[in-house]
């Protein structure tokens, strides 16, 4: 068996942090977007054993540090798949930058290797089977617009948004190691430790709910009226853009270019190091991107639906 696909990257429309869980975890509010900026991976069942890696693109790790190894020593096991399973992945979505791109890679292997079971396992299972390698690993099996609770890790699908051109940018500096989660948290737990009560939890649960309830149906009429005021992203902040902002000065300075642009919404994606601005048309897009690109490094996306992201594994026999 052949198979082909492409593990898209996801941003964060807001992302609220409750408090910390008693398995150490965070409790988390998130809505997930998948956008067009994505890796491609080949694999390849044959005869004999184990799971081997191949990589192009932007340097990662291989063997097991790498999700999508694991994804597919976990699938091999639980779905009894037999013989070698060989991977190529061909990485662009650039590493710590909160776009999720090892654990999108890790979903692509897993809806691969899905269809190639005896028995293909029902959706529930399949998430539940990426829960294990990650929190973000089952939004992906989704796709499209995603609410996610728990640790991120309790995915819903919402209605898909209209395709908004995405323009991402993160400090040069932070290309070639990017910002690590733990820390982030860590950050987190510093700053607001002394607020962690249950009424600030209770209260920040139900002022997510609204924004979401509020938010996303105004996103939706900017996008089919063609406008771009006012903007919508005021009030359903990621938690993690003051500590980012701290880090260095490239960030605040990436920050206000951005909110200074005609962008709809600008945020900050997971724990960072990369922050977006959302536009209902090509030309100001292109035009914010040329302009961040003379200092920092700079991408161009749009949103994917739901359809195209479950629709994107082809196989041959």
């Amino acid at each position: 068996m052949y198979a082909t696909a492409h593990a898209y990257a996801k941003i964060n429309l807001g992302l609220k942090i409750l408090a910390r869980r008693s398995d150490g975890f965070h409790e988390l509010r998130t809505v997930f977007q998948t956008i067009s900026l994505a890796d491609r991976l080949e694999l390849t069942l044959h005869r004999g054993r184990g799971v081997t890696l191949t990589t192009t693109g932007l340097p990662i790790p291989t063997g097991r540090a790498n999700l999508a190894v694991r994804a597919a020593e976990l699938a091999a096991h639980r779905f009894a798949i037999p013989g070698a399973i060989a991977i190529t992945l061909h990485k662009l979505i650039p590493l710590g930058a909160g776009l999720g791109g090892g654990s999108s890679d890790a979903a692509a292997v897993l809806r691969m290797l899905a269809r190639a079971a005896r028995r293909p396992p029902a959706l529930g299972d399949l998430l539940a089977l990426a829960r294990e390698l990650g929190s973000d690993v089952p939004l992906f099996l989704l796709g499209g617009t995603v609410l996610g609770l728990g640790r991120g890790d309790e995915v819903y699908a919402l209605p898909d948004l209209a395709p908004w051109h995405c323009i991402l940018a993160m400090p040069r500096s932070a290309s070639t190691s990017g910002l690590a989660t733990p820390a982030a948290f860590a950050d987190w737990d510093r700053r607001h430790r002394a607020q962690l009560t249950e009424k600030v939890r209770s209260s920040t649960l139900m002022e997510f709910c609204s924004l979401v309830d509020q938010v996303l149906p105004a996103f939706r009429t900017l996008r089919n009226r063609g406008s771009q005021e006012p903007k919508v992203h005021a009030g359903i902040e990621n938690d993690f853009l003051a500590g980012v902002l701290s880090l260095s000065p490239d960030f605040p300075r990436i920050h206000r270019q951005l909110c200074r642009t005609s962008a709809a919404w600008v945020g900050l994606t997971g724990s960072g190091a990369a922050q977006f601005g959302l536009f209902s048309r090509a030309e100001p897009a292109k035009a914010v991107a040329t302009a961040l690109a003379r200092r920092h490094c700079t991408w161009r996306a749009r949103f994917v639906p739901r359809r195209v992201v479950q629709h994107g594994v082809q196989f041959e026999s």
